[in-house]
């Protein structure tokens, strides 16, 4: 069979007309007499296989099984620790194929590496070409390192209790799904299994929602003989899995995913940010995934063609000192679907620094709009009222993640309508001296936020003149809390080098902070 690829001839008539072949066969029980029972229904179903075994190299009742580089226990299933210790000690590879081989050794214990397609994603891309002396391979060592550090971590799963409810865990980013399952024992809940994968080209666009919905739905297909028929607990950052479950009105794909969901029986809990009591509830060995994604942009991989930063990212950071002269410009909008009407509003707010004061603050009315857009036009208004002003040198602060980005090159612009917004944005800051980025959450571009939001719901836009009102932006504003920095990391950045563009840079960083300097 193994030298010639093809079976001997035999007598016996194979049962329901296949063939079987079997080597390793591993199996447990909670106590000695379970063991007989497995054992006693195990030997009468090879009796009627006509499958033979090897006595002699057979063991039985055992507490501790070395199977298949794997240490099987009463507690769960652990990796073998003299190959994980093995896989730690690889340096770096100098080609492919040793990447590959390391990839390799990595896949065979993937179930015990949690997000391991997420920390995994630059080295899949590299080829031959790469490990040139040339290449720019920061991204590559970084994920080699951590997944050497995730390796050396790998947890003991428990075994799968039929019994225990189950809880499923889904992480997604711009670049790779994850998503682990789980069960509770004393209290806390402990990994049974990690899976993940990286997305496809064509899902790289999707809503993260969406991808979050890909990761539950690779899951229940790895572990569909586990899961089927039961009641699935599943932790989420958004509550739109929840309603694609639910809802009786769905289009496009939330359809599809709607079909492949509903033989499954979901209770559906949507985790934010600062949920405490979840991560408490966790076993030491899993990491949350709510805030995940702000600690991965040191990985991220190359995009394909895309023109990008590629640098470290604290060289990206806009910070200033808390007694720098100068001049902020938030801006933010927001739009309504099309079903609901597809107009919109931005708004944009010029502050002159140290004191804070608001040269101007104005919003917008749009027929017709989306929210990007909505976004482009409040920050190139902004900018366009700062020209007026005659300012030479702008830092423009948004929580819009794509017009910043895009503005610096971080991300490829791809949509016409956001091209036309963009190259726009490009004339107007040609006509700055020199311009910074600084990319904030939404917490903290609150002014602009509130403004826009009144735009919104009046379907009119208005320019603030009234002294109480600047003072209630004013104490909303919250963009010195990450702008501002001590004066010896001022000193630091301004003898940072030049920023430059290139065409392989990382997949979407998401970052808190980002910023790009152009003179």
């Amino acid at each position: 069979m193994f030298s010639s690829g093809e079976s001997d001839e035999s007598n016996h008539v194979p049962v329901f007309g296949r063939r079987s072949f079997v080597d390793d066969i591993c199996f447990g029980g909670a106590d000695f007499d379970d063991c007989l029972e497995t054992l006693d229904r195990l030997l009468t179903r090879f009796a009627e296989c006509r499958i033979s075994v090897s006595f002699t190299k057979s063991i039985f009742v055992q507490p501790k099984v070395d199977f298949l580089s794997h240490v099987v226990t009463p507690d769960g299933i652990a990796a073998d620790p003299k190959k994980l210790a093995a896989i730690a000690e690889i340096p770096f590879p100098r080609n492919k194929k040793g990447m590959q081989a390391f990839l390799g050794a990595l896949n065979y214990y993937s179930r015990f590496i949690q997000s391991l397609a997420v920390y995994g994603a630059a080295l899949y891309q590299l080829k031959e070409d790469d490990f040139g002396s040339s290449t720019d391979l920061l991204a590559a060592k970084a994920s080699f390192a951590e997944l050497k550090r995730k390796v050396g971590e790998a947890p003991i799963l428990r075994h799968f209790d039929s019994v225990k409810d189950v809880h499923v865990m889904l992480f997604a980013n711009e670049w790779a799904l994850s998503s682990t399952l789980m069960q509770l024992h004393d209290d806390k809940l402990h990994p049974v299994r990690f899976c993940g994968r990286v997305l496809k080209d064509n899902e790289v666009n999707y809503l993260p929602a969406e991808k979050e919905v890909l990761a539950l739905l690779q899951l229940l297909k790895v572990c569909y003989t586990l899961l089927v028929g039961k009641t699935i607990h599943v932790y989420t950052r958004f509550s739109t899995l929840e309603w694609v479950f639910n809802s009786k009105s769905l289009c496009g794909r939330e359809v599809s995913f709607a079909v492949l969901l509903s033989p499954h029986h979901l209770i559906i809990k949507r985790v934010r940010e600062r949920d405490a009591d979840f991560a408490q509830l966790l076993q030491a060995s899993i990491t949350p995934s709510i805030g995940l994604d702000e600690s991965l942009a040191h990985i991220a991989p190359p995009s394909k063609g895309s023109a990008s930063v590629r640098m470290d990212p604290e060289l990206l950071y806009a910070r200033v000192p808390s007694d720098f002269v100068g001049y902020v410009l938030s801006f933010d909008g927001s739009a309504k679907t099309e079903k609901n009407g597809g107009y919109g509003s931005c708004s944009w707010i010029l502050w002159r620094l140290p004191s804070w004061d608001i040269e101007i603050a104005a919003s917008a009315h749009l027929s017709s709009t989306t929210v990007n857009i909505a976004e482009y036009t409040g920050m190139n208004h902004g900018v366009a009222a700062a020209l007026d002003r005659g300012i030479t040198d702008l830092i423009i602060v948004g929580d819009s993640r794509v017009a910043i980005q895009q503005s610096m090159g971080v991300i490829a612009c791809k949509k016409d309508t956001l091209q036309v917004e963009l190259a726009r944005h490009k004339t107007l800051t040609k006509q700055l001296g020199s311009t910074r980025y600084l990319h904030v959450l939404r917490t903290y571009n609150a002014s602009a936020d509130a403004l826009a939001t009144e735009a919104l719901e009046a379907k009119a836009g208005r320019v603030i003149l009234n002294a109480e009102r600047k003072a209630e932006l004013r104490v909303l504003n919250r963009i010195q809390e990450v702008l501002y920095v001590d004066r010896d990391s001022a000193k630091a950045e301004e003898t940072a080098p030049n920023i430059t563009a290139s065409h392989k840079g990382p997949l979407g960083q998401k970052k808190r902070l980002e910023s790009h300097e152009r003179t």
